[in-house]
C-alpha cells in the first residue's frame, strides 16, 4: 500500500501538470471547459486534485492548449529533476532523467545534440555547457538581444560562406525566429517564460 503522504503528494503533483500548463498557453479555466466540453468545475475538480483526466481527455487537453505534454509530464515523474536538480540527487536518478528526454527526442534534435557535444566546431562541449548554463539564468529581455544576435551573425555568414561545418546539421531557423518573437513577447509582459514551441518533427 502506497503511504498517504506519499500518494496526496503525487495527486498534488499531478493536479499541477494541469494547472501549469494551462497557465502557459494563457487559458481561463472556462476556456479549458468550453474547449473540452466538459463542465468548469470537472476542470477546477482536476486543477485541485479532486479528480484526474483519463488519458484521452489528458491528451486532448494539451491539443486544446497546443502544448506538447512531454515537459509536463516528465515534471510530474522527476520532479527533484526538473524543479531544480538537489545537490543530493544520485546519479542513477539523474541519469534516468536525462535518458527518458533523450529517448523522446527526434532524430534531428538527437542529431543537433551530437553535433553540439562532439562536432568540430572548435568549442569543447563543457564550456558550451557552461555557457547554455550562463544564459539560462539571465533575464527573458538579455535571452531574447543574444538570439537575435546568434539569428544574425548564423544568417550573414550562412551568405558569405563562413559557416563552421557548413555540412553538419544546422538549426531550425523557423523554431528559432518563432521563439525569439515568442520571448520578446514575454520580455514586454514581463513574463519570466513564454508558451513553448512545438517541433513539428514530433
Amino acid at each position: 500500500m502506497i503511504p498517504a503522504e506519499e500518494q496526496t503528494d503525487r495527486s498534488r503533483r499531478f493536479a499541477n501538470i494541469w494547472v501549469t500548463s494551462r497557465a502557459d498557453a494563457g487559458k481561463t479555466q472556462a476556456e479549458m471547459a468550453d474547449g473540452l466540453g466538459i463542465s468548469r468545475k470537472t476542470v477546477q475538480n482536476w486543477e485541485s486534485g479532486v479528480t484526474a483526466p483519463d488519458l484521452f481527455t489528458g491528451c486532448e487537453w494539451f491539443r486544446f492548449l497546443g502544448l506538447n505534454p512531454l515537459p509536463y509530464y516528465l515534471a510530474y515523474l522527476f520532479p527533484e529533476f526538473f524543479d531544480g536538480v538537489a545537490k543530493e540527487e544520485n546519479d542513477e536518478a539523474l541519469s534516468n532523467a536525462l535518458m527518458e528526454l533523450v529517448s523522446n527526442m527526434t532524430v534531428g534534435e538527437k542529431r543537433q545534440l551530437l553535433y553540439l557535444m562532439a562536432g568540430r566546431h572548435g568549442s569543447p562541449w563543457y564550456s558550451l555547457l557552461q555557457m547554455f548554463t550562463a544564459h539560462c539564468h539571465t533575464s527573458m529581455r538579455s535571452r531574447v538581444n543574444v538570439a537575435r544576435a546568434v539569428l544574425d551573425n548564423y544568417e550573414m555568414e550562412a551568405k558569405t560562406g563562413d559557416l563552421v561545418c557548413p555540412d553538419n546539421i544546422g538549426p531550425d531557423l523557423e523554431l528559432l525566429r518563432e521563439s525569439i518573437e515568442q520571448g520578446k513577447k514575454a520580455a514586454m509582459d514581463r513574463s519570466s517564460a513564454y508558451k513553448p514551441i512545438i517541433n513539428k518533427d514530433k
